[in-house]
């Protein structure tokens, strides 16, 4: 590969600001090598050590798609190999397995199926899968781009760092954010108990005595207003019990009166009845009787 096509592809995988975008450049670079060979990277996820998403090109376009393939599925020496992160490692054999383990796009043709490792502080960061078709003739596609490749592994590194960076300042941000808005809660709090506080220890005595004296003046409204209604109270007792001593007077009055006049009947009648029955006796006889019964009764005594 000529050293101004590799001054090319650095220009471009200098200015690409995604990982898409890089593995998109690189997939070009495959592509002039050898038409056949295909290319994707798998991002690693350290906490879970899975590989979480893939990225491959289809046309010319990334496409992007989640898994979840853990990285023990590789044998010991592979993911040693990975670790260091210098070369491609062939997987022989079992190539086609880790293909469809992987969800690396089916190829054309037959051939190898290796991978490389890009570690970041030790750390496995994301794998590179090639598949490269066998050739008689020739060096291996993997050597003829591995240069492109080492190029594509120092963008990624730069893009992870640049990624990190925007995070942690978009995590800063909003952690500062927060302590903005906690400190500002604070001391709104911590004004709004010292003002209480400073009115507390420095208050103003004349309206506390403002105050006190309006309190006393509505206690003695209050008493003023319980002793009138106690009075009151009082004289309609009074009004009470002269009119029910009035009421038991005419009560007993109009007994008397009943008394009297069912005495009065009964002395007509007995009158009555003497001079039914009196027929031809003697007159004086008779007037004598009529003053005797007279004379008994006490109604006529008294008037």
């Amino acid at each position: 590969m000529a050293s101004r096509t590799l001054a090319g592809l650095s220009a471009v995988l200098s200015a690409a600001r995604s990982l898409p975008e890089a593995l998109t450049a690189l997939a070009q670079d495959l592509a002039e090598a050898d038409r056949g060979a295909q290319i994707a990277v798998y991002e690693h996820d350290q906490p879970r050590g899975v590989f979480c998403r893939r990225i491959t090109i289809a046309d010319g376009a990334p496409k992007i798609s989640e898994l979840s393939v853990s990285l023990d599925h590789f044998p010991g020496p592979v993911r040693k190999a990975l670790l260091l992160s210098r070369q491609f490692t062939d997987l022989g054999p079992q190539s086609d397995d880790y293909m469809k383990l992987l969800g690396f796009p089916p190829a054309s043709e037959s051939g190898a199926f290796l991978v490389r490792g890009c570690t970041l502080d030790g750390d496995l960061a994301a794998v590179i899968a090639l598949h490269e078709p066998k050739r008689v003739f020739g060096p291996r596609v993997s050597e003829r781009i591995a240069p492109a490749v080492d190029l594509f592994v120092l963008a990624f590194e730069r893009i992870c760092e640049r990624e990190a960076r925007l995070e942690a300042a978009t995590r800063l941000e909003e952690l500062t954010r927060q302590l903005h808005d906690e400190h500002s809660r604070t001391i709104a709090d911590l004004e709004r108990k010292l003002a209480l506080a400073r009115a507390s220890a420095s208050g103003d005595e004349s309206e506390a005595h403002r105050r006190i004296a309006e309190l006393e003046a509505a206690a003695e409204k209050a008493r003023v207003e319980a002793r009138a209604t106690a009075q009151r109270l009082s004289a309609v007792e009074e009004q009470v019990e002269s009119a029910v001593g009035r009421l038991e007077k005419a009560h007993r009055q109009l007994y008397e009166q009943s008394e009297a006049i069912t005495q009065q009947r009964n002395l007509l009648y007995r009158v009555e009845r003497m001079l039914r029955d009196a027929g031809g006796e003697d007159s004086q006889k008779l007037v004598e009787d009529l003053l005797a019964v007279v004379s008994a009764s006490p109604s006529l005594e008294q008037q």
